[in-house]
């Protein structure tokens, strides 16, 4: 009874850190920290609304928040992450449904968009910071690139 309950705790231990300090549920990086900056012929654009979105498929959240473009056409959003226990335990395959979109004078702009398959933090561009430059004369066009599609691009 004791081995029992030895192997039990040592297989608790285990999935419960996950090799890790500190205890499950896991944390997942739904969408890595974007700093961007919004141009119109190259030129930065003051006040443009922007939106980002995400869906995420495993833990059924989705969620929106917005901001504006400073004087610069710069635009900041943080990281965004979730927990999950059964994500944690039970293998899948994530799926985050990522979007940007810019409004500037009644006109809606797609930036961003991106089916993300991992849960790392900069798993968007393979541990690449996301530092976008969008001009809103560009149409939105597959990106392979940095496999998203929109009118945004790395900055260099």
């Amino acid at each position: 009874m004791n081995r029992i309950a030895a192997w039990l705790a040592v297989l608790a231990l285990g999935l419960f850190t996950q090799g890790h300090a500190m205890a499950f549920p896991k944390t997942f990086y739904l969408f890595s920290e974007v700093n961007g900056v919004v141009l119109l012929d190259g030129r930065p654009v003051e006040g443009v609304e922007v939106e980002q979105k995400y869906n995420w498929h495993w833990g059924e959240k989705k969620a929106s928040r917005t901001t504006r473009t400073d004087a610069q056409g710069r635009f900041h959003f943080p990281v965004i992450t979730g927990r999950s226990i059964t994500g944690s335990l039970l293998p899948h395959e994530p799926v985050i449904v990522q979007e940007i979109h810019f409004v500037h004078q009644g006109k809606t702009h797609h930036g961003w968009f991106q089916a993300k398959h991992n849960y790392e933090n900069q798993g968007e561009l393979d541990g690449q910071p996301m530092r976008l430059v969008c001009d809103l004369k560009d149409e939105p066009t597959g990106r392979p690139e940095i496999q998203s599609y929109g009118i945004c691009t790395v900055q260099p």
